[in-house]
């Protein structure tokens, strides 16, 4: 592996000095951002997989509920191509998997999906000329946009100062990067976290006028997706025969979650934004047969079109605020949209 490495790092640095460059050309203006009137809130990160991001969007739509809201991405591997307005009959395919668990999450929100950004705040604007504000989302190094808001995720497990660029690492940029946001979330982080490594964390990135918090993820009350009746999870988890299926970038964390009520629970992991294949399927029909399926409501549109008939169960993420910040940064989001 430390071979590879080496073999790799020209790549790397190739790699690192194609994304400065880009960087530089849009801090100089010799590539053009579009600023828009409307409020604009960016949520991304600077590492390959997954930090949190889509229970952080979901929190924040949640904190602005009863404003006229709008979430756009690019759609990571859905089937559709250009701009996508949601609509109460859009496939999870032409949206991709997060996207689409937004739309049916907040029914309310207005989700669009566009590679190009400025054509889709564009659009959006067109066509919903009475929204208040619009969340990007996995958008920091799509700077063609300029946000009012740049929010950073990092994972607390993956520190940046321990990751390279790609192929050699998992980082997407620099770790000079970090200066453009304006807050950033160490995510993830155990609930025993101290002092001691907040200041290493805001040393080692270098932070001045940035906000920093710090969140763990938190799982709430386990419901039954067809019917949304919910269950006690003490109860659900220890008494009964369980498989645990995930297709997200993580899955360690909600495993040992599950298994901590002493039971055991059969798990299968599958990639982040996987397209389930038909041995997958009768795999899974196989699973149900013999287990009651949990999952997360990232995954569970994707399971039911492929298993109509199989009673689903569900277990929400979101994020909790700690060193008791979670008004602040409340209070932050707000003042920004007002």
């Amino acid at each position: 592996m430390r071979y590879t490495k080496y073999i790799l790092f020209p790549f790397s640095l190739l790699y690192w000095l194609f994304t400065y460059c880009r960087n530089f050309c849009f801090d100089k203006g010799i590539l053009k951002q579009t600023e828009f009137d409307i409020p604009v809130i960016s949520v991304g990160n600077i590492t390959v997989g997954g930090t949190g991001k889509t229970p952080h969007v979901q929190y924040i739509i949640q904190l602005l509920d009863g404003m006229e809201i709008a979430s756009l991405s690019r759609g990571y591997k859905r089937k559709s191509q250009g701009f996508v307005l949601a609509n109460a009959e859009t496939p999870v395919s032409e949206l991709g998997d997060e996207p689409f668990l937004l739309h049916r999450r907040f029914p309310d929100l207005h989700v669009a999906v566009c590679e190009k950004r400025v054509e889709g705040v564009q659009k959006l604007l067109e066509l919903v000329p009475s929204l208040k504000v619009i969340v990007l989302d996995d958008a920091f190094q799509h700077r063609y946009v300029k946000p009012g808001l740049q929010i950073l995720l990092i994972d607390y497990n993956r520190p940046l100062w321990h990751d390279h660029v790609f192929p050699v690492g998992f980082l997407r940029e620099g770790k000079y990067a970090v200066s453009r946001a304006d807050v950033v979330i160490i995510t993830k982080c155990p609930e025993t976290l101290s002092g001691n490594e907040v200041e290493t964390y805001k040393n080692r990135l270098g932070l001045t006028r940035q906000k920093l918090f710090f969140s763990t993820m938190e799982y709430g009350s386990v419901y039954e997706f067809n019917t949304k009746q919910l269950y006690d999870n003490q109860d659900f988890f220890a008494q009964r025969k369980l498989c645990l299926v995930t297709g997200i970038a993580e899955p360690k964390p909600l495993e040992q979650y599950v298994q901590s009520f002493g039971n055991h629970v059969e798990t299968k992991s599958y990639p982040d934004h996987y397209s389930y294949s038909e041995t997958d399927v009768k795999e899974l029909s196989a699973l149900s047969s013999e287990f009651e399926i949990v999952t997360t409501e990232k995954d569970v549109y994707k399971l039911a079109e492929i298993l109509p008939k199989t009673q689903l169960y569900v277990i929400p993420i979101m994020p909790k605020i700690l060193f008791g910040k979670q008004g602040e940064w409340n209070s932050l989001i707000q003042e920004f949209v007002n």
